[in-house]
């Protein structure tokens, strides 16, 4: 038994860094397509966009890392749908949206294309994201609800797929 749950926490942690790993490849590329297309749609201001592109950095990247540690510590899972969480997570980010870490991911890209005032990463980064949220409203949805039910449906009806509410 011990061996199991030492092989377990092993390959959450291996998920978690290839996860990260991942996150930070595709930051590179966001990069590497600003300079590659440097003429095509630069919106360049200057220091607004250093620190515009860097606030939606941060946010993004705080909001990543938040949303991993809790599916880690709490849930007992990670990102990867084979190593999924064990119990469903209501609270940190997720009590203000049920995708916290995909809208981080996505204002960390957006931000890296106001940084570099490159309108490509922009809508790139706008047209990936419209297809991963479709698919993730789609299967999340149907793969929730048959992992924890009923519990899962209140959290949906009080909790937003993508953009928190403003609470009064």
């Amino acid at each position: 038994m011990m061996k199991s749950a030492e092989h377990s926490e092993g390959l959450r942690r291996r998920v978690v860094m290839l996860f990260y790993l991942g996150l930070l490849l595709m930051a590179v590329l966001a990069v590497g397509i600003s300079r590659v297309c440097a003429g095509w749609g630069r919106v360049y201001l200057g220091w607004p966009n250093q620190v515009g592109g860097t606030a939606l950095i941060l946010v993004g990247l705080i909001l990543v890392v938040s949303s991993v540690n809790i599916q880690y510590t709490f849930g007992k899972g990670t990102p990867a749908p084979k190593v999924a969480t064990q119990r469903l997570i209501m609270h940190g980010p997720y009590a203000y949206t049920r995708n916290p870490m995909t809208l981080g991911a996505l204002l960390m890209y957006l931000g890296i294309g106001v940084w570099t005032g490159s309108g490509v990463v922009v809508i790139l980064t706008v047209l990936v994201f419209s297809g991963l949220l479709t698919f993730i409203r789609i299967h999340e949805t149907q793969e929730l609800t048959e992992r924890f039910g009923d519990e899962y449906l209140e959290y949906r009806k009080r909790t937003p797929f993508l953009l928190p509410r403003y609470r009064r």
